[in-house]
C-alpha cells in the first residue's frame, strides 16, 4: 500500500495541484515545468500574472543552479547559509535553468523549505516545484487542516498534517536589498547581513 508521500508525489507527477502543510502556513504546489499547472494556480487563486510564484528547492545547491552569477552572489550564500532551511524566500536574477513559468523580469524567487518531507518530495521532482500559498489572493493565509478541506476542490491532494508555523516568509530582493514581505524571518535580521556582507 502506498504512503501518504508516495499518493503526493503522484499527485504532482500527474500534473496535478498538492496542498501541503509547510514549515509556515499551507502552501499551494504545482509542477513548475508543466505551464498548465501554474496557469491553473492563477486561475484559482484570482493571482494577478505580474506576480510570479516562488520555486521551493530541495536544498542549496538546487537553489543556486537556479540563479545567475553576479556581484550579489555573496550576499546570496551568506543569506541561504543563515536561515535556510527556513521561512525566508530569496528573490535573484534568474538562471537559464529556472522555469520560466516562475520568472518576472529576469527574477526569480526561492526558498528552502525547513519540512524534511517536503525537501524529500522536490528532491524526488527533480529539485523544485512552484509554490504559493494555499488561500486566495487577498485573503489570510490557511493555518489548519480544516480549513485546508475548504480548498479540496482546487487539488489533487491535500497531504495530512498540519503547518509548522503561522505567518508566510518573509521575502528579500537580492538586487534591491528591499524586504518585499515581512513574515517568518525578522526583516531586521535579514538587512543586518546585507549590509554586512
Amino acid at each position: 500500500m502506498a504512503s501518504e508521500f508516495e499518493y503526493s508525489l503522484q499527485t504532482l507527477i500527474a500534473g496535478d495541484l498538492l496542498a501541503w502543510p509547510t514549515d509556515t502556513t499551507w502552501g499551494l504546489l504545482a509542477r513548475a515545468d508543466l505551464p498548465e499547472a501554474v496557469e491553473r494556480v492563477y486561475h484559482l487563486k484570482h493571482r494577478p500574472p505580474e506576480k510570479p510564484l516562488q520555486l521551493l528547492a530541495a536544498d542549496h545547491e538546487s537553489a543556486r543552479r537556479l540563479v545567475d552569477d553576479g556581484d550579489w552572489a555573496k550576499k546570496f550564500k551568506r543569506l541561504a547559509a543563515a536561515f535556510w532551511p527556513g521561512g525566508l524566500t530569496i528573490v535573484a536574477p534568474a538562471s537559464t535553468l529556472a522555469p520560466t513559468t516562475c520568472v518576472r523580469e529576469g527574477k526569480v524567487g526561492l526558498r528552502v523549505p525547513a519540512d524534511p518531507e517536503l525537501r524529500r518530495l522536490l528532491a524526488a521532482l527533480g529539485g523544485y516545484v512552484a509554490a504559493t500559498s494555499l488561500n486566495r489572493s487577498g485573503e489570510p493565509p490557511v493555518l489548519s487542516y480544516r480549513d485546508a478541506m475548504r480548498y479540496a476542490d482546487w487539488v489533487g491532494r491535500i497531504h495530512p498534517g498540519e503547518p509548522k508555523g503561522r505567518r508566510a516568509s518573509t521575502v528579500v530582493d537580492l538586487v534591491s536589498g528591499e524586504i518585499l514581505r515581512t513574515g517568518a524571518v525578522p526583516a531586521e535580521k535579514v538587512l543586518a547581513i546585507l549590509e554586512d556582507t
